[in-house]
């Protein structure tokens, strides 16, 4: 049947209890206002977003962790998982990541609408696997009862505490992969949805507007929960312990995920291009203190994808740790159209504009023959030849990018610019 303009059309999951003086209050009553705010909260998730608000950040406890016993140190902080729920781990902890044969009595739970982990030892064999926060309530002290008699109270919990716990998933990983080196990349862009990014160019009718992920396939069957904040990406072994450990591939900012038009490439696609931006930050400075030498680093061996922009710190004759540009990109062209090898001219005043225009593009693939572009920021180039202590570096794009090192004769100086 059609409603009427200006008739009002009723929701009872955000419904609150109507309190005056004389009413008789109960349990029940308490229990329905509360419930019709965390519905709230929910919906509100769904237009805020959710992810890791501040810290939270994760790496191997040193000291703590051995590779039979395994230990993860995460730092305080916030995070909003899709309940629209805030998870506020208060201080610093650390993360056994084998439980033991006989678990100590966790404390009474309340309002858990997430599945439990199972128990036991997570790990039988090599495998990769995500670290998450999850929300659960927890019952704190007794409160004092009438009407009950002498009877045993079990609904007698003075305080519901707002708690995390955290969590390990498997995920469903290729095994055929574990023994690449590039092992880390591919997981990364696994997550990122790289596979999947030009699904919809190809047909915009057919499919959503984000690409599908390796997290929505543990979404599908329940294994990840929205009560679960992705926090980091491990590979570990049962004999070699922790093999890398990857917060950025699964971390992210508090993104919006709903969009109202079902063309709409919301929010996740530019907290995705910042998350690979982080991630191979992460990864690149992991490899300026593991490998060497470093001028002679090819990123192929490591790296099947890139962002689609990017920066890369270069060495420099004053001793800064960094890559080769020529060595780096060996096997991809780049500036094909200049006559030396060199990378192009840009200004500083565009850099933050070409990173952010950088997330509406697909990354790079380093196994196809497309080219990239490479650039030099003049502020950058100026300051090391006027001696001054910078890191040196060198920022690539995907060549789909519109090109940012035209001469603008008003803005460019002579000794930095890109004049035929």
């Amino acid at each position: 049947m059609a409603t009427d303009l200006f008739t009002p059309i009723l929701n009872d999951r955000t419904r609150s209890v109507r309190f005056f003086n004389g009413r008789l209050l109960s349990g029940e009553a308490m229990t329905d206002e509360q419930g019709g705010l965390r519905a709230a909260r929910e919906l509100l998730a769904q237009a805020v977003g959710d992810g890791v608000v501040q810290g939270l950040e994760v790496q191997e406890a040193t000291g703590a962790s051995t590779l039979q016993s395994p230990v993860l140190a995460v730092s305080k902080g916030v995070a909003i998982n899709r309940r629209g729920e805030i998870l506020l781990l208060a201080d610093d902890a650390q993360v056994k990541l084998i439980r033991p044969a006989h678990p100590s009595t966790a404390p009474a739970t309340l309002f858990q609408s997430c599945t439990p982990p199972t128990q036991g030892v997570y790990v039988a064999d090599s495998g990769v696997y995500l670290l998450t926060v999850c929300s659960l309530g927890a019952a704190n002290g007794l409160a004092q009862v009438s009407g009950l008699g002498n009877s045993q109270a079990s609904c007698n919990a003075k305080y519901v505490v707002d708690a995390v716990q955290f969590r390990l998933l498997e995920l469903p990983v290729d095994k055929t992969i574990l023994t690449d080196p590039r092992l880390r990349n591919l997981v990364a862009y696994q997550c990122f949805g790289a596979d999947h990014l030009l699904d919809f160019a190809t047909d915009p009718f057919g499919t959503a507007g984000e690409p599908r992920t390796l997290l929505d396939q543990i979404r599908d069957t329940q294994q990840l929960t929205d009560c679960d904040v992705p926090l980091a990406v491990m590979y570990w072994t049962a004999t070699g312990g922790i093999q890398f450990l990857d917060l950025w591939s699964v971390r992210r900012r508090v993104t919006r995920t709903k969009s109202a038009s079902p063309f709409g490439l919301d929010d996740t696609r530019l907290a995705t291009a910042e998350a690979m931006r982080e991630q191979l930050s992460a990864h690149l400075d992991l490899l300026t203190k593991t490998v060497s030498p470093l001028g002679t680093f090819a990123a192929t061996t490591r790296f099947r994808w890139l962002p689609p922009a990017g920066i890369v710190p270069l060495s420099s004759s004053t001793g800064a740790a960094g890559f080769e540009v020529a060595a780096f990109f060996t096997g991809k062209t780049w500036n094909q159209h200049r006559t030396w090898p060199q990378p192009i001219y840009m200004e500083g005043g565009r850099l933050e504009t070409l990173l952010r225009m950088s997330a509406q593009y697909p990354p790079i693939d380093l196994d196809d023959q497309e080219m990239l572009r490479l650039y030099s920021v003049r502020q950058n180039l100026r300051a090391l030849h006027e001696g001054k202590s910078v890191q040196p570096y060198a920022v690539f794009t995907n060549a789909n990018l519109p090109f940012y090192g035209e001469p603008r004769f008003d803005r460019e100086h002579w000794n930095y610019a890109n004049f035929a």
